[in-house]
């Protein structure tokens, strides 16, 4: 992993989790988001398509901007909340989930902590984008993680109001 990150803190992290060596979808991606171009990529479940993506952009954070400055929205709760759980497990940032089912009251509070990293589905983010709790004029990237299934007929309005 060496060859495509230089910040020691994911690296152990991902020492840690085991993961030394880039799959064939990290060789791809990673230096391609490094270069801050649009991409869109599939792969196989389990050849680390999420790292691919959270490993140049988490690296690209400013620590010293407290402001959102990844947005990443998925289809399901379930994934949303296992992003935010690889995100937290290879650096330290402040993340925040925000997902429909869940106390929006509680998750303006979360915003409040100032998050560099929001995670959702894209009806809440929108939600909070429209009550003006959630700013995300200032992030860097989005990343729409299943684009397939956002752009189905049930997500496919919040998704593309998310990304206008």
């Amino acid at each position: 992993m060496k060859q495509l990150t230089s910040n020691q803190t994911i690296l152990e992290n991902l020492e840690k989790k085991g993961i030394t060596e880039p799959t064939s979808v990290q060789k791809q991606v990673i230096p391609e988001i490094k270069l801050n171009k649009n991409i869109l990529f599939q792969s196989e479940t389990g050849t680390g398509k999420t790292f691919a993506y959270l490993i140049p952009l988490l690296e690209n954070i400013s620590l010293t901007e407290n402001k959102v400055q990844v947005v990443i929205s998925a289809p399901t709760h379930e994934l949303a909340s296992q992003i935010k759980a690889e995100v937290q497990a290879i650096c330290d940032v402040k993340v925040a989930l925000l997902i429909g089912g869940a106390p929006i009251k509680r998750q303006q509070e979360l915003l409040k902590e100032k998050p560099l990293v929001v995670i959702g589905g894209p009806a809440r983010l929108l939600e909070l984008i429209n009550l003006k709790k959630l700013k995300v004029d200032k992030a860097k990237s989005i990343v729409l993680d299943e684009v397939d299934r956002l752009l189905s007929p049930e997500l496919r309005d919040e998704t593309t109001d998310l990304v206008a």
